[in-house]
């Protein structure tokens, strides 16, 4: 793909796109995220040590914590660019303000998640985050996102 291709597709929510390059380029997203999650599996369980047991500065910590700032950058990255490319679609199935309507599963996707990691980065935000309002909003984006998918990719229009 070419810059100027990447720049429409990613990085401005003008112009339209067909069913088809949404499909291919929101599953190439998806994709990302995925890639990007499975080393962040193994570092949640680095974030929260014990001090009293583990070094200050132990290396696994180090990496866990850079590796944590580097996939939230990456989330929010890939979060624009989805709007960007959703808002396309949208727009091209003549929806009333596109971005906003693009903006629905990347917003309930990061509630979500704040609301998944809240109890593990912090122990006493265990309380305010009851287990029924962590699956919840999972469901919520699992929802918002099947919705997405069907009336960008799959129903025809």
């Amino acid at each position: 793909m070419d810059a100027e291709r990447f720049h429409f597709l990613f990085q401005q929510d003008k112009g339209e796109i067909d069913r088809a390059a949404w499909g291919k380029y929101a599953a190439y997203m998806a994709g990302l995220v995925l890639l990007l999650t499975l080393p962040w599996l193994w570092a949640r369980h680095h974030i929260v040590h014990d001090l009293s047991k583990d070094p200050l500065f132990a290396p696994e910590i180090f990496l866990a914590y850079f590796y944590a700032v580097l996939y939230g950058v990456a989330l929010m990255l890939i979060g624009a660019s989805y709007m960007n490319l959703t808002a396309k679609r949208f727009r091209a199935l003549r929806w009333p303000s596109p971005l906003g309507f693009a903006s629905l599963a990347p917003l309930v996707a990061y509630l979500a998640a704040a609301l998944r990691l809240a109890p593990i980065l912090s122990s006493f935000l265990a309380d305010y985050a009851p287990t029924w309002a962590i699956w919840g909003s999972e469901a919520a984006f699992m929802a918002v996102a099947a919705w997405t998918a069907w009336e960008l990719g799959v129903k025809k229009g």
